[in-house]
């Protein structure tokens, strides 16, 4: 079986399509976790995720050594990303996380329209939460998966993935970022699962239920309108206009043009059910 750092690494690759580094240290007997997008000029960011006396989570994110431009970026990000961004802070809020983003070393609401004028210099962000007791004994793992995929989805949705992408030598990349204006953004992906969990919203069906941890953190997202009939590109809410579906009912969405709509298929599914 993959060790912790493996399945985690996994993950996000699976999800951003970008090259990570996991680690995993022991700090007073509990583990910490170090993840960053690999890049060999130390121009991005980290993530760390630690634990406290088994009762708290704590995630931190900060630039790494040379990530002035990095820094910048995020700064001056288009309205897309910022509602992006501001999502993604929202979605970690409402799993009950404390939030610190410090802007200059100062702590900042980021909802505040003079944050985004100012020139950002540092930033650093920390959430910490209490958890649950659990007897399953993949828990760790799998909370730590989970805000591994929100505190790098949080930076990142300020930044360019294809850009990040192409930091890396070619031998490095997990996949080549194809270029047009209906990119499936990964960054819209993962939010939508974490609002809205990893069951198929028209069968129901959970592939962590029925194959375990192999299944844990799969499944389709759809587009509730097709991206292509957008006419150019505009914002995505991830949490409203992206659904989770498992690959068949995806497939049976898209079995005609344009798509069935997901009423229109769980009508379909029911009157099966009902012998029609």
């Amino acid at each position: 079986m993959p060790s912790k750092c493996e399945q985690i690494k996994e993950s996000l690759e699976l999800f951003f399509n970008v090259p990570f580094d996991v680690n995993l240290f022991e700090a007073h007997l509990e583990p910490t976790y170090v993840i960053t997008p690999q890049n060999e000029m130390k121009e991005l960011f980290t993530v760390k995720i630690y634990f406290r006396q088994s009762i708290r989570i704590i995630l931190e994110i900060e630039p790494q050594t040379y990530a002035a431009d990095m820094v910048k970026t995020m700064n001056h990000a288009d309205e897309n990303k910022k509602q992006m961004f501001l999502l993604y802070l929202s979605q970690i809020e409402k799993q009950g996380a404390k939030s610190d983003f410090q802007i200059n070393q100062q702590s900042r609401n980021m909802q505040e329209l003079d944050v985004w004028s100012e020139q950002w210099r540092t930033i650093k962000y920390r959430a910490n939460k209490i958890i649950e007791n659990s007897n399953d004994k993949d828990y760790e793992i799998k909370l730590v998966q989970e805000w591994a995929l929100l505190g790098v989805g949080l930076f990142l949705s300020l930044l360019d993935i294809d850009a990040i992408d192409e930091q890396q030598h070619s031998e490095g990349k997990v996949s080549q970022v194809t270029h047009n204006v209906y990119e499936r953004n990964p960054v819209n992906r993962e939010l939508c699962l974490s609002a809205n969990g990893y069951s198929c919203k028209i069968c129901g069906f959970n592939f962590e239920k029925t194959y375990g941890l192999l299944g844990h953190g799969f499944i389709h997202v759809h587009h509730i309108e097709m991206v292509a009939d957008y006419g150019g590109e505009r914002f995505i809410n991830p949490i409203t206009d992206m659904i989770p579906v498992c690959p068949n009912c995806h497939a049976m969405l898209h079995r005609k043009r344009p798509p069935l709509t997901p009423e229109e298929l769980k009508e379909i599914i029911e009157s099966q059910v009902r012998g029609e």
